[in-house]
């Protein structure tokens, strides 16, 4: 198979969706492929689905079967390979898929906080780059033939035209690097970490990425323990699945914790992961026997917390932007309108 890019979130639960709807009625890995296979009507789809065959017909199993078409994560690979080991494939599916849905809407919520404002900008700083360069200099002709100029603030903000008019090469270059810039850290794995580097180390956005990775990582254990695996394994799987600077000497911690023979909840408390109450809880939970279900709670609530941050910010960013903006472009209509009126009443 022709090298492809990676599946997405949404493609991997629309995947295990399928899967679990035909595992659930008794049928085989190797039929459930074969009726996909059939009803997929898109090329990529229709190329992994035939890589997945090929392996089963040679007498793979099923996690190695998707190993092979080298476009799913390595956790869902292993958890596969898990619920192949203990007979529980179609419920590990199932929770996979809720899983892959879950990161999905999170992931969705963080790439639509950041866009909308970032096109609003653009939109605004067009306008008032139009306003300046040519709305500005075409009432300065008009007040020139009535014997008038700018004068005050609109001769400044005309000046300002003038020099993005004059500098307007220089401003294409840098727009230029800058979506050059953006394309390389996208590209580029090197500069993509040192990126996220930063965004999880900054004290301005640190605690909402650490947020989210407590939101992956919680999800991510219960189902492991859910699944039966055993809690060192889990926690290394878990662990991998969240790409977070900060989370990586946790996990050490909880690791060495766990190996000096301490439960998980001790060892999450001793790592300092999660808020002191979700500990407090994970704890209540031990005791109990419900940890998968506890910790899926505080995913749940981490999720929560993670989307009524971005609706808080969205509510405060929009709206100053709107403002900030409107007064720009106003105090550019009025610093051209009061003179005007000024001229007409002294012609009146």
């Amino acid at each position: 198979m022709k090298k492809q890019k990676k599946l997405n979130d949404m493609e991997i639960a629309f995947f295990c969706e399928q899967l679990t709807i035909l595992l659930q009625s008794g049928i085989t890995p190797y039929e459930a492929i074969l009726l996909l296979h059939k009803d997929t009507t898109a090329t990529q789809g229709k190329e992994i689905f035939e890589t997945i065959e090929a392996s089963l017909k040679e007498g793979m199993s099923f996690h190695d079967a998707l190993l092979a078409t080298q476009l799913f994560p390595d956790y869902l690979i292993q958890m596969v390979a898990l619920g192949e080991e203990s007979g529980n494939l179609d419920i590990i599916m199932q929770k996979l898929n809720e899983y892959y849905e879950q990161q999905y809407a999170l992931s969705k919520s963080i790439k639509n906080a950041l866009c909308y404002p970032a096109l609003m900008v653009c939109m605004m700083v067009c306008i008032l780059v139009v306003l300046l360069t040519k709305v500005l200099p075409i009432f300065n002709q008009v007040f020139l033939q009535l014997g008038s100029g700018l004068t005050g603030i609109s001769l400044q903000l005309m000046t300002i035209g003038n020099l993005i008019n004059s500098a307007s090469t220089f401003f294409i270059i840098l727009a230029v690097l800058i979506c050059l810039l953006i394309a390389a850290v996208y590209f580029i794995p090197n500069l993509r970490n040192t990126f996220k580097r930063f965004m999880h180390t900054n004290p301005i956005t640190r605690s909402f990425y650490l947020q989210i990775a407590y939101s992956r990582f919680a999800s991510a254990l219960a189902l492991t323990v859910a699944s039966g695996m055993d809690t060192h394994q889990g926690l290394v799987l878990a662990s991998k699945l969240v790409d977070n600077v900060c989370m990586q000497d946790k996990f050490k911690i909880c690791m060495d914790t766990l190996r000096s023979g301490e439960n998980l909840p001790e060892a999450i408390t001793q790592a300092d992961i999660f808020h002191a109450v979700y500990q407090r809880m994970l704890h209540i939970g031990f005791r109990s026997g419900k940890v998968d279900s506890v910790l899926r709670r505080i995913s749940e609530h981490y999720e929560n917390e993670t989307n009524q941050r971005i609706q808080h910010i969205l509510a405060a960013i929009e709206p100053s932007l709107v403002i900030v903006f409107s007064l720009m472009v106003g105090l550019v209509l009025l610093s051209v309108m009061m003179p005007l009126i000024g001229i007409m009443s002294s012609i009146g």
